[in-house]
């Protein structure tokens, strides 16, 4: 390096002066064609250039405008008029993820693909409506929804590109960005055994027409997948053989990861590869179901893999016992659990009651911006980063529909609703979940006065189910293997406390991935201090 500025600067130094005073006094020389016949016959030269690459230009231009009209065709859906039908076609992930990730990471590109043919109006509001679109964030988070929903019910990447759900054939797919795209979150995650089945399925979706469009406009060669599937693939055997491997082994594994990544073996990497991917896939998904984990006990409850639950104790009955309104219309009961209390109450909400909570939460913009989003680590605490549900509060002491439904909801546990009227309505995401948790306060997190000052701990907690989920989003009770699918008009309610006070820890809860569906929900917690009069023995 210092040689080359030496060398540079001896030239700088040793141009003469003479030679930079005559280049910038030199003017270039105007030829006049018009006074000559013979002149003028260059002109015609001159136009045939310039209409050979006009005619190159024509050829490129409609090039380009067809790859346009075969991204457009490929974007073609259904028209969907209402808000019932958004919400529904939204609510399917293998449409709700490709949407979201098109809007992050493809459209941006299209936008400056279309800017270098031609700069109109419409593609400066495509720029300013792209402003909207969302972030990086967002698309990790949708991401990890995605992964959710194949990690907990043991999906495979094949059933998913090609639009299965849990068995269930849905009009929707994948494509190849969109491999890509989970394939590298799996990979930066280290999961690499995670990560070589979306970059495999990449590979295979990666195919002309289409294909031009990845290379062209989105710049994802067939090149690039080759290298990021070919280090996985090491990268996994890395890490399956871990424990075995010598140091000077797993050295020689890293250094041959770093290999498959240049140029001059892509060839090589490539013939390989081509000749592993003629496997049937049936066998790549029987190999890593041998490397898989056993599932948690809160997965198979999620799959729906628990017997239901027996025993003379659990019934079904009409409940006219624990308000003086129910002997006049009594409420359809079934009992989950004697200890603790879990009752699930049948056609208890009505559809003109959600719809008003929905539709003051989604025209309010100030309660929109009061919704928080919240997720749950493996211990059960929570992680505000994460944005996995949207809750806002409704005060309920005013509105028509909330007063019913604290009411009822009041007929229904038997307990005192005065000065604690707010009810919660949640709508889950994108493989949106709740982590196993308590909605009690553990004895040794209590503050002092923590009575006084709260209210008191959650004596009971009810859940009003407001809408139907196809597919996953179910509430599980892990020690007590009971799982209760998500059904329009539905209410959850069981006792936190047992009769002594005492957080009882078999409430432990979770709810399962939203698989299919938009989950809503309309929460209530009864506090501990209210009650004095109707559980005295809490007193």
């Amino acid at each position: 390096m210092r040689w080359f500025v030496l060398q540079l600067g001896i030239f700088l130094i040793c141009i003469p002066q003479d030679f930079c005073n005559n280049e910038n006094e030199r003017t270039e020389e105007k030829i006049i064609y018009s006074t000559s016949v013979m002149s003028m016959v260059k002109l015609l030269e001159m136009e045939e250039s310039l209409k050979a690459n006009l005619d190159f230009y024509v050829q490129e231009m409609q090039s380009k405008l067809e790859l346009i009209k075969l991204y457009r065709d490929s974007l073609k859906r259904e028209p969907l008029t209402t808000l019932e039908e958004k919400e529904e076609y939204m609510s399917n992930p293998l449409n709700a993820f490709p949407l979201l990730r098109r809007l992050n990471q493809d459209w941006p590109k299209w936008l400056r693909y279309m800017k270098l043919a031609i700069s109109s109006k419409k593609t400066k509001e495509m720029e300013v409506q792209l402003k909207s679109a969302p972030s990086d964030d967002d698309l990790k988070i949708a991401l990890k929804g995605m992964t959710r929903i194949e990690i907990f019910y043991n999906q495979h990447a094949e059933d998913l590109t090609k639009g299965y759900l849990l068995g269930k054939k849905l009009n929707s797919h994948l494509t190849a960005p969109d491999c890509v795209a989970l394939g590298n979150y799996y990979y930066n995650q280290t999961q690499f055994s995670g990560s070589t089945h979306w970059y495999r399925m990449a590979l295979r979706l990666h195919t002309n027409p289409k294909g031009m469009i990845y290379e062209k406009v989105l710049g994802l060669k067939r090149k690039r997948i080759y290298k990021k599937y070919a280090k996985a693939l090491l990268m996994e055997s890395i890490a399956t053989d871990k424990s075995k491997l010598t140091s000077t082994e797993k050295s020689e594994w890293n250094r041959l990861a770093k290999e498959v990544t240049r140029d001059d073996n892509y060839e090589n990497v490539k013939k390989v590869i081509d000749e592993y991917l003629t496997g049937d896939e049936k066998i790549f998904q029987e190999v890593a179901a041998k490397l898989k984990r056993k599932p948690s006990k809160l997965q198979r409850g999620c799959r729906g893999e628990w017997p239901p639950k027996s025993s003379p104790e659990l019934i079904c009955r009409y409940n006219r016992d624990t308000s003086a309104f129910l002997k006049l219309a009594p409420l359809k009961l079934e009992f989950l659990s004697v200890q603790p209390v879990i009752l699930l109450y049948h056609d208890v909400l009505y559809e003109n009651e959600f719809k008003s909570m929905r539709d003051a939460a989604i025209f309010n913009a100030s309660m929109i911006d009061g919704w928080t989003y919240y997720d749950f680590d493996k211990k059960g605490n929570p992680k505000w980063q994460d944005r996995v549900v949207k809750t806002i509060g409704f005060q309920g002491t005013t509105a028509t529909f909330t007063l019913s439904i604290n009411r009822r909801l009041g007929y229904m546990s038997g307990l005192e609703m005065r000065e604690n009227m707010m009810l919660y309505l949640t709508n889950y995401g994108l493989g949106g979940s709740f982590g196993k948790h308590f909605d009690y306060v553990e004895l040794a997190k209590r503050p002092p006065n923590f009575f006084a000052d709260s209210g008191g701990d959650h004596i009971a907690t009810a859940v009003l189910y407001a809408s139907d989920v196809p597919l996953g989003g179910t509430t599980v009770f892990s020690k007590l293997k009971i799982a209760v699918q998500p059904k329009k008009g539905n209410a959850l309610v069981w006792f936190n406390l047992n009769h002594d006070g005492e957080p009882d820890p078999l409430t432990e809860h979770s709810v399962c991935p939203v698989v299919l569906g938009s989950r809503w929900t309309i929460s209530k917690w009864f506090h501990e201090r209210q009650q004095v009069f109707k559980k005295p023995c809490l007193a």
